[in-house]
């Protein structure tokens, strides 16, 4: 068996076999889910060469065997999960994890050696002493596994380390304990070292001509059990080789076609494997398509600001407090602060932890809150001018842009003057929206709505899904 760990958008080795092409349909991949995985219906694509394999393994589904269809060489496999009522691709693993197939038969001196694949008659007889005596049960999932599937986000190392307490004092001297009892078998050692080349036997008798049925991909219903019993039965009775290939025959052709119809119910799944795999493959033909769009505007701005007069607002550095805090005031649900005094409250609002950026995340405050910041300082604005930003935001929630004109005479501070204009629908609102993006971009924001002034700019920041966290903020003159 394998075993993979698949967290966020990565795939992790946690246990690999050596894998020969007589083995493939015999070989067993167990996946261990974190928490964001757990209630999406899910798929494992296999790829080789040109050709692609979907296998289903549904909301709580966790292992597969490998397609048959593989043959030596590398495999690409790798993940995606879909909201089985919307149909929409919400995870994919970014890249894949390569298997290597080697082929069958006799090794070099120091290779891995390859088992045998089980022929039919072993097969049977082993799924009937499953069924009388209970097959061995599945490793269960460590604790680290159980965490990462519940959100803990960190190393085994780090899990282990959150979990050890404090030296307790030292107990009183116990009593002799009594003998314990035997300890359980352990588990199976690994295969020996294949043994030296036999004599050739002599030639057997030519069998019919049959075909081998892998048994361990239907499922274990009562009526595949009952099939089982019936076949391996006299199989258990007889011992000749003629008389075992006699009790085979037995196995009527309708009980073959009640095998059939699991083969028509998986073909059935496959199919709309195909149909949903060309949807992710459409949809990440159009991301692929936003980035390239993004990397073509970001030129094009770099390109728009270069020797053009600005005024910074905001720039992010080790000197970002004590440049900027004067000019910056702070509306946190509706109470105003001076930065201030902000960054007394919230120091991880501007902090060397996150490279000196404004960030309005959870870390600062706690979800679902509103942060309006005021630009204090007044811009000397035309229709001609143009606001730059600098950003990175966890999703595409909607954000806001407003600009308020500077009146002859506050007497009230600009925080709460800017704030009070907003909340009276004076203010003019920009044309602004955060942009989805795991690394920092640059947008512009056209001042064409507005007239000839001064005005003070404001913008709104939310620490839930949006996260944004900005690192300049300038106004490029005409």
């Amino acid at each position: 068996m394998m075993k993979f760990l698949v967290k966020q958008q990565k795939i992790e080795a946690l246990e690999r076999e050596v894998i020969a092409s007589d083995q493939i349909a015999f070989v067993s991949v167990k996946f261990v889910f974190d928490g964001a995985w757990k209630t999406l219906h899910k798929v494992v694509q296999f790829t080789q060469c040109e050709e692609t394999y979907n296998v289903v393994l549904g909301i709580d589904g966790t292992t597969c065997l490998l397609p048959a269809e593989l043959h030596p060489g590398a495999v690409k496999m790798s993940l995606f999960g879909y909201d089985a009522e919307s149909d929409t691709t919400l995870r994919a693993t970014t890249v894949p994890v390569t298997l290597h197939i080697r082929p069958s038969g006799f090794v070099e001196d120091g290779a891995t050696p390859i088992p045998p694949t089980p022929d039919l008659y072993t097969q049977l007889l082993k799924k009937l002493s499953e069924m009388q005596t209970g097959a061995n049960g599945k490793d269960g999932r460590s604790a680290y596994e159980i965490a990462i599937e519940n959100g803990f986000v960190g190393t085994a190392a780090e899990w282990l380390e959150s979990l050890k307490g404090r030296d307790g004092k030292d107990g009183l001297p116990g009593k002799d304990g009594k003998d314990g009892a035997d300890g359980l078998p352990g588990r199976d050692g690994t295969n020996g070292k294949d043994g030296l080349p036999g004599k050739d036997g002599r030639d057997g008798i030519d069998g019919k001509d049959g075909v081998s049925p892998d048994l361990t991909n239907y499922p274990d219903t009562d009526a595949v059990k009952t099939l089982i019993q019936d076949a391996v039965q006299p199989l258990l009775e007889k011992a000749h080789t003629h008389e075992n290939q006699s009790a085979l025959d037995q196995i009527t052709v309708a009980k073959i076609a009640q095998w059939d119809v699991f083969g028509t119910q998986i073909n059935g799944l496959s199919t709309k494997v195909t149909v949903y795999s060309e949807k992710v493959e459409s949809n990440t033909s159009r991301i692929g398509t936003a980035e390239r769009t993004l990397e073509s505007l970001q030129k094009q701005i770099d390109n728009l600001t270069n020797g053009r007069n600005y005024t910074i607002l905001f720039q992010s550095g080790q000197d970002a407090v004590s440049t900027y805090a004067s000019n910056l005031s702070m509306i946190l649900d509706g109470s105003y602060q001076t930065m201030t005094d902000f960054l007394a409250a919230y120091p991880q609002f501007c902090s060397a932890a996150n490279d000196f950026v404004l960030s309005y995340s959870q870390a600062c405050f706690n979800w679902d809150k509103s942060v309006l910041t005021v630009c204090t300082k007044p811009l000397s604005l035309t229709k001609n001018a143009e606001i730059v930003m600098s950003y990175q935001s966890g999703s595409s929630e909607a954000g806001r842009l407003y600009l308020v004109q500077k009146p002859q005479k506050i007497d009230i501070p600009i925080g709460v003057y800017v704030n009070t204009e907003i909340d009276a629908n004076r203010a003019v609102s920009l044309d602004f929206q955060w942009l989805q993006s795991e690394t920092f971009i640059t947008t512009i924001t056209e001042c064409t709505s507005i007239s000839d002034g001064e005005y003070y700019l404001a913008w709104v920041g939310r620490s839930n899904n949006s996260h944004s966290k900005i690192r300049f903020l300038k106004v490029l003159e005409d």
